[in-house]
């Protein structure tokens, strides 16, 4: 089958990475074709051309957009609704004799391969990766019923989480929809020399998109006042870019109460190498769809303290790290995990065994392949 997969972005966050080794498990089993269309050349490009995979460079417009007001939402719809119905145009003359079997739309903020899947008569595959109303504030630029009748036409919508599967069949009920949990490279992660730690500082990292519903904001407050209660034995490094004023706001918050404590590292390419020199892994965000880097801090060896929302109970277990609801059990399992390096230890190992059993590349690429496996033969 020649499989046409479709990403509105080109950097390599959490979706794209889970993406592109998707694709290269599909490329490596030789058992379907795929084809990738993305908005520019950079990393994700670099990795398809060594592979060999055909791509093909196309502004890919959200269908859905931040809800602030109603005047500035209804001048971006009409916008990006022309600009949705060109790139449309221009995806149908590019693949229209191509003979693609299945469009696989990456995400839920993007409507365009639905709409191409229609066009070109094939059928569509929607990975669902977020929570996009609840977690990002998004509305759609169309109307519901257009909305509905995409997500249940579509051959069938992919969740990476249980949570997002229940989301969506109670939104959609007459969408066919599976979850197939993301999958992590181990090797990747795991192999190489550990960097050396300051053992008496404990390192936390979280790797994330700098966006309110992350809930960077909630973690440095509450490492002010781990800071004024006498807990200075622990470093904070967010890793990610985002929104420039909310990064801004963490950076003033930071320097205004003296977190000395805390780095910003902005983008890392070179995400092993950061978890090597870490010792605990946060997962702060409210609704979170799946977690890719939870899997990753777990696969690292690091106990991991995780906000009890979305996806994130179904990674984060009792005997690997710390679910908490509100700032106080976040310090709370700050300061357990600060004070105890064997309970660290312990649970660290505890999180690396989960991760390899349930969350290995591999099983994803396994399970995504088996879907169209069973597409071909006219069954799901």
């Amino acid at each position: 089958m020649k499989i046409l997969f479709i990403s509105h972005y080109d950097n390599m966050y959490g979706a794209n990475r889970a993406l592109l080794s998707l694709i290269l498990g599909m490329k490596e089993s030789g058992a379907h074709q795929p084809y990738v269309t993305l908005p520019a050349e950079g990393e994700f490009t670099e990795a398809l051309k060594k592979a060999g995979v055909p791509y093909f460079i196309c502004d890919i417009t959200q269908w859905q957009a931040i809800y602030k007001e109603p005047v500035s939402f209804l001048i971006k719809k009409e916008k990006r609704k022309k600009q949705i119905a060109f790139e449309l145009e221009r995806l149908y003359e590019h693949y229209k004799n191509e003979g693609i079997d299945v469009i696989h739309s990456n995400s839920s903020v993007i409507g365009t391969g639905a709409m191409l899947a229609e066009k070109l008569g094939c059928m569509h595959v929607w990975h669902i990766r977020e929570f996009a109303q609840e977690h990002y504030g998004m509305e759609y630029f169309y109307p519901e019923a257009q909305v509905r009748k995409y997500y249940e036409q579509a051959t069938c919508l992919v969740t990476i989480s249980d949570a997002l599967k229940d989301y969506m069949r109670g939104k959609y009920p007459a969408a066919r929809v599976v979850r197939i949990y993301d999958g992590v490279d181990v090797a990747e992660i795991t192999d190489g020399a550990d960097a050396a730690k300051d053992d008496n500082i404990v390192h936390f990292v979280y790797v994330a998109y700098l966006f309110p519903k992350k809930q960077q904001l909630e973690v440095l407050q509450a490492a002010a006042e781990l800071k004024a209660e006498g807990l200075t034995d622990f470093q904070i490094t967010f890793a990610g870019t985002g929104l420039p004023a909310y990064e801004k706001k963490l950076q003033d918050f930071a320097k205004k109460n003296g977190l000395t404590e805390v780095e910003f590292a902005g983008f890392v390419s070179d995400i092993p190498g950061l978890l090597k020199k870490s010792d605990v892994g946060l997962m702060a965000s409210a609704y979170e769809g799946f977690g890719l880097v939870t899997v990753e801090y777990m696969l690292a060896g690091l106990p991991v303290i995780g906000y009890e929302s979305g996806a994130t109970p179904e990674i984060v277990t009792t005997d690997t790290g710390f679910l908490y609801h509100d700032k106080e059990g976040f310090k709370q399992a700050v300061k357990r995990l600060v004070w105890d390096k064997e309970l660290r230890q312990k649970l660290g190992e505890a999180g690396r065994r989960r991760a390899l059993e349930h969350f290995p590349a591999v099983a994803n690429t396994t399970a995504v392949r088996k879907l169209y496996d069973s597409l071909q033969t006219g069954g799901l």
